[in-house]
């Protein structure tokens, strides 16, 4: 994709700054940022139509999108929908601030550390639909679609070394971030 290629190109060049320059970095891999945070006053607001399936779970739920289209069911999973590793944002600025501490503090050993951030576990499509129905006791009403093309199976993080190195894992359940997900668009509804 051009979003891997983009990444990869950037993390090739930081790379070379670092052995260049003789500078330590931090590279963090993470997956599908999801939530708001807990004062349902920030949170991700896609313009147009969004890319993500989180923001248009929610927008489907609110009625501004008639139905999310789940773009296959043949896949080779429990429920035939593709798996994805969805992390909680607090969780996910918890692990930059680690990543950072242990930067500041110059204890590593190597120039370049990357760590990978996720839950170390995928959630298929309709896992999170249903996840996201459960928490906020609303529907949201999709479609089976082709799938499309180059999407893969299964994504998702082994974060063990984040762990082990920087101290850090994700604490927070699917449910509770898609909790905070419908309280960022019912905190929306209220500022238009």
């Amino acid at each position: 994709s051009s979003y891997g290629k983009t990444k990869q190109m950037g993390e090739e060049i930081l790379k070379d700054f670092a052995i260049a320059h003789q500078k330590k970095i931090t590279l963090l891999r993470y997956f599908n940022p999801i939530g708001a945070h807990p004062s349902a006053k920030l949170g991700e607001l896609p313009i147009g139509i969004p890319n993500n399936l989180v923001p248009y779970v929610m927008q489907t739920a609110a009625g501004v999108r008639e139905k999310l289209s789940v773009w296959g069911n043949d896949y080779p999973t429990e429920d035939g929908t593709a798996i994805r590793d969805y992390i909680y944002v607090v969780d996910l600025a918890k692990a930059h601030v680690k990543a950072l501490q242990k930067l500041i503090s110059e204890n590593s050993e190597t120039l370049v550390d990357i760590y990978n951030l996720g839950t170390g576990k995928g959630s298929s499509v309709l896992e999170v639909v249903h996840a996201f129905e459960k928490a906020n006791d609303v529907a949201v009403p999709y479609q089976i679609c082709e799938r499309r093309a180059g999407d893969i199976t299964i994504a998702y993080a082994n974060a063990d070394k984040a762990e082990k190195e920087l101290g850090w894992k994700s604490e927070t359940s699917l449910e509770e971030a898609l909790r905070t997900v419908w309280q960022w668009q019912k905190y929306l509804e209220t500022r238009s």
